[in-house]
C-alpha cells in the first residue's frame, strides 16, 4: 500500500507522512489494489489505511473533519472464488489410514494431528497451541481451546477421541505441548510442533494416502461442511468453528451445486399447475 503510494520502493511504511495523503491518493491506491489482488485482501488492506489514519487522529497530526472524510472509504465489493475443498469419506478413510499404518510415534501422533484438524473443526495454530493441561478429559477427547483474538471454548474429537489416547499413552503426562516433535529414530523430543509442521504432516500423509493436493484448513472446511450437510443451522455451526461473525461462516461451505438443486428438489413444493406449464390437466 505505502508503496502504490508513492510509486516507489518504501524501506519503512511507518516513517510516512501519513496525515498528508490525500483523498485523491486513496482513490488511486484503492483501484490499484483492486486491480491487483482479491475482494478480501484489498478489503483489509483498506481496513488497515483507515486504521492508521485513525492514528493519525488520535496522535494530533490530523484534524478531525480530514479524518472522517478520508476514512469514508467504500469497502470493493464482490466475492473471490472459493479456495481448497472439502474431502469426501473414501478420502479421509485414506488419510486416517496413512497415519495408522505408520507403527512408529509419529503415526499416532499424525494421526491426533489429523483428527484435531477435522473431526474437532481447529485451525492449525489451535492445534499447535494445545498445552497437555488443556485435556479436559481424555476419554471423550474434550480440549480447551484459545482461538483468534484469545477467544476460548471447549473442543471435542467426538468419534476420533481414541486418537488422543493412543497418542497420550506414548507421549506420556509429562507437561507441554500437547503435540511433541518426533525423531527420525522414532524417539519422542520435549519441543513442541509449530503450526507449519502441521501442514507438512497433513501434505505427508496425504501423498502417502494418495490425495490430491490437501492442505491443513481443508479438513476444517470438511468439518463445517459436514456439520451443514448433516442440517445443522448456521449459528450452531458459526460457533463450532469459534467465529465471531456467521457470515464467515459462508466460505467453508463446499456443498456442492448438485446437492443444493437436490435439496430444492425435495424441499420447494411447486403446484401442480405450475408443473404443467400453466395448462390446465
Amino acid at each position: 500500500m505505502a508503496r502504490i503510494w508513492k510509486r516507489r520502493a518504501v524501506k519503512d511504511a511507518c516513517r510516512l507522512a501519513w496525515h498528508r495523503i490525500t483523498a485523491a491518493d486513496i482513490d488511486r491506491i484503492r483501484q490499484e489494489l483492486t486491480a491487483r489482488y482479491e475482494v478480501a485482501t484489498v478489503n483489509r488492506a483498506l481496513a488497515a489505511l483507515r486504521r492508521v489514519l485513525r492514528f493519525a487522529w488520535r496522535e494530533g497530526s490530523l484534524p478531525y473533519e480530514t479524518y472522517l472524510r478520508l476514512s469514508d472509504v467504500e469497502p470493493v465489493r464482490g466475492e473471490a472464488l472459493p479456495r481448497g475443498r472439502a474431502l469426501q469419506p473414501a478420502e479421509l478413510e485414506a488419510l486416517y489410514g496413512a497415519c495408522a499404518q505408520d507403527v512408529k510415534p509419529s503415526g499416532r501422533r499424525d494421526g491426533l494431528v489429523i483428527g484435531l484438524l477435522h473431526a474437532s473443526g481447529l485451525r492449525a495454530a489451535e492445534a499447535a497451541g494445545l498445552q497437555l493441561e488443556d485435556v479436559v478429559n481424555a476419554n471423550l477427547g474434550e480440549l480447551l481451546v484459545t482461538g483468534k483474538g484469545g477467544f476460548g471454548a471447549c473442543a471435542s474429537l467426538g468419534a476420533a477421541a481414541p486418537l488422543l489416547g493412543a497418542w497420550l499413552a506414548i507421549r506420556g503426562d509429562d507437561p507441554g505441548p500437547l503435540l511433541l516433535q518426533v525423531r527420525a529414530t522414532g524417539k519422542i523430543a520435549p519441543a513442541g510442533l509449530c503450526p507449519r509442521a502441521l501442514f507438512q504432516v497433513v501434505r505427508k500423509r496425504a501423498l502417502e494416502a494418495g490425495l490430491r493436493r490437501t492442505t491443513a484448513h481443508d479438513l476444517r472446511r470438511t468439518y463445517a461442511t459436514e456439520l451443514l450437510r448433516a442440517g445443522n443451522d448456521h449459528l450452531l455451526v458459526a460457533r463450532a468453528l469459534r467465529h465471531h461473525d456467521v457470515r464467515s461462516l459462508r466460505s467453508y461451505d463446499r456443498r456442492p451445486a448438485e446437492e443444493i438443486a437436490a435439496a430444492q428438489r425435495a424441499a420447494i413444493h411447486v403446484p401442480a399447475s405450475a408443473r404443467s406449464g400453466g395448462r390446465n390437466p
